[in-house]
């Protein structure tokens, strides 16, 4: 039973292959239309059309924002797929400039999707300001400020516990 219970954390490969999947759609398909948006823009220039100005349907800023979030979705979908491979499978060693990308526990995965999220959320609201929804930009803010203020509590919280519990373990030595 321990040898097959020991081999079955292989199952963990599925949800990794899905997360990694979904990661390089959200790098491709990011890329190639911030590339294309790039391309319009310089097609655009050489013809003397280039309007970027806060009268348009969609900002460019805006729009560039966007596909910034696409990447950092990316992002977390990326970090979630390597963190669980690490966890179950096998430790990854990482240049020095990566060694934030070395997982040794759920916690340590956890801070870093915390750090990516509040990011992301924080560009839905950017994204909001820029589009300029006056009307319910208040409620828009608060409903990204509370996620945020929780997930900051939530690390503050369990920092303080490990903290003490590694004083409490000094004190018995």
């Amino acid at each position: 039973m321990p040898r097959f219970l020991s081999h079955s954390r292989f199952l963990i490969l599925v949800p990794i292959l899905g997360l990694l999947l979904a990661a390089a759609f959200f790098f491709i398909f990011g890329g190639l239309g911030l590339i294309l948006l790039i391309v319009n823009l310089v097609i655009d220039g050489i013809a003397g059309t280039v309007s970027v100005h806060a009268g348009e349907e969609t900002p460019l800023v805006v729009e560039v924002i966007e596909y910034v979030h696409q990447f950092l979705v990316g992002t977390v979908l990326y970090i979630t797929a390597i963190g669980f491979y690490q966890l179950f499978i096998h430790q990854i060693d990482y240049p020095d400039w990566l060694k934030w990308l070395h997982i040794d526990s759920t916690e340590e995965l956890e801070n870093a999707l915390i750090g990516v999220t509040v990011v992301v959320l924080a560009i839905n609201f950017m994204s909001v300001v820029y589009v300029g929804a006056p009307d319910n930009l208040i409620e828009y803010g608060v409903g990204i400020s509370l996620p945020i203020a929780a997930l900051a509590f939530f690390i503050a919280m369990r920092s303080w516990a490990s903290r003490l519990e590694h004083n409490k373990g000094s004190d018995s030595e």
